[in-house]
């Protein structure tokens, strides 16, 4: 008996196999999903020239020159 080609064969054999294989999308999305809440929140946060950390570093080099 010759092999009908026509016919789709599955390509995984267990219900273990193609529970993994569903899973793997979801692990997609949510690497997906924080890069893109990543990205949000650096393009809503302060991109002042001068921020907090370097004022207070420069106030504090500037009090220690002075002293």
């Amino acid at each position: 008996m010759m092999h009908d080609f026509s016919k789709p064969q599955p390509h995984v054999a267990s219900k273990e196999e193609i529970a993994r294989k569903r899973k793997l999308p979801v692990y997609m999305l949510i690497i997906v999903g924080l890069f893109l809440l990543a990205l949000l929140i650096f393009m809503v946060a302060d991109h002042s020239n001068k921020p907090t950390a370097q004022v207070i570093m420069s106030q504090l080099h500037s009090v220690l020159l002075n002293a």
